[in-house]
Order: C-alpha cells, then structure tokens, then sequence
C-alpha cells in the first residue's frame, strides 16, 4: 500500500514536472513570437514616407505635424496615435478628424476645419467667429478681411461655444449674414456691421453705407449688395437702401 502511494507521489511529480516545463517552453515560445513581431513592426517596412493630410486655414502642414508628433522618417508605430487625437479634441479651430493607416509607410489625417467667418468686438479684442457664431479665438488683431458685427449684448463667452448674447435674435442675424457673406464670397472685403436694431441691420463697406432694414429677406439682400459693391470704385462714397426689395434699387452718391 505504501508502494502505491509512492508511485502515485512519483508519477505526480513527474507530471508537475511536464506541465512546468510546456509552461516555460510555451511562454518562450509565444515571448519569441511576440519580440520577431516587434523586430519586424520597428523594421524600416514600417517608416512613415507621406503624410497626407487635410490642408487648413488655420494651420500649416508643417504646423499640424509638429502639433501631432508625426515626421516623416519615424517608424508608423511609435506615432502616438492617442495623444495627436487629444491635440485635435482640444483645438477649437476642429471640428471633426480621422486619423488612419495606410501600410506600409502612409498616415492619413482628416481634418473637418472650423473657419473663421467674421470678428465680435470684445474690450480692445476681436472674437473670432465661425458661420455658426460659435468663438474660435480672441485676439488684439483681425488676421484678414472679414466682416465685423457689432450690436451684440453680452458680458462673457467661452472659447469654443457660441455666444450667449442677450438680444438672441440680433445674434441669429449675425450668424445668418456670416452665412451669406460666405456664400456669395464677400468674406474678401472688410464690412461692418451693425445689428443693434433688427429692424434696420446697417452694413458698411469701405464708404457705402448700405440699409438693409429687417433680415426677413436676407439672401436676396446680400446678394444683391454683393452685385453692386463689385461694381462701384473703391472710392465711391453713397448711401444703398436696400430695405424694401420691392422697390427700385438706388444707390445715392455722397461727395
């Protein structure tokens, strides 16, 4: 009986023994696995020669790159795919972005840009506004010709969010004339204008004083502005009632 319990100890043992040793074997094998994949991943098949990537406004391509970590010569994936989709997250200038691979040596970024379509006077500054009134940027600057809207009431903003403007409905106008000065590319010339009455919304461009009166009927307001601003000298000085469509169209001359 106790030979048998000897025996039953040795062969346990014995198996204890295999067991142990298939673990060890098989951990190698899967670890010599896993360290050729990782040769194999840092080899030069894997060396990043394009970027493409969505050009900006905002941003150089130079500019995005040293933003998200990625150059060329850089093995694809010690690109730190995470950390340049934070960058994009943050940066209120985007709106949407994809980030992907196209192997061997390719990233692809997509990037759905905000663009600023006009500028809010704000204590010296100037908000920088997208076609929604959402705030992208302040600063003591315009960087280009946009049109300028004054007349909205608020105290404060968040950059990234759209105003929240006391007089919502001279806020809707701004956003709806941001939209249409886009549309039919006036986004050139530096306009003002003023929203403070909704009842007569006012544009200024250059000398020309334009009434638009109420925007019930906007589109056809400004395109109709846009055709006749292009036609008049940069020196013209008048005044463009624009107020009642249904009227004929005089531009009066000032001298």
């Amino acid at each position: 009986m106790n030979k048998n319990k000897y025996e039953d100890n040795t062969e346990k043992h014995i198996k204890r023994n295999r067991h142990k040793l298939f673990s060890k074997k098989r951990a190698a094998a899967i670890f010599g696995v896993l360290f050729c994949a990782v040769l194999f991943m840092l080899s030069p098949v894997f060396t990043i020669k394009n970027i493409e990537i969505t050009s900006m406004d905002k941003y150089s391509k130079d500019e995005l790159c040293e933003m998200l970590g990625i150059k060329e010569g850089t093995n694809m994936f010690l690109f730190n795919r995470f950390a340049a989709s934070k960058v994009l997250k943050k940066d209120y200038y985007v709106d949407d972005y994809d980030i992907s691979y196209k192997f061997p040596d390719t990233v692809k970024i997509d990037i759905v840009e905000r663009k600023v379509r006009g500028y809010v006077p704000y204590m010296g500054s100037y908000l920088y506004i997208d076609e929604f009134g959402r705030v992208l940027e302040i600063n003591s600057q315009m960087s280009s010709a946009l049109p300028v809207v004054t007349g909205l009431k608020f105290d404060t903003f968040m950059l990234g969010e759209k105003i929240n403007a006391e007089n919502n409905e001279a806020f809707d106008i701004m956003v709806n004339i941001a939209q249409l000065m886009n549309k039919y590319e006036l986004l050139d010339i530096v306009v003002k204008i003023d929203v403070s009455d909704t009842s007569k919304v006012t544009a200024y461009i250059n000398n020309i004083e334009v009434n638009l009166g109420d925007m019930s009927n906007g589109d056809q307001k400004i395109r109709t502005m846009a055709e006749v601003v292009r036609n008049l000298g940069p020196n013209d000085r008048g005044v463009l009632d624009l107020s009642d469509l249904s009227k004929p169209i005089v531009f009066k001359y000032l001298t």
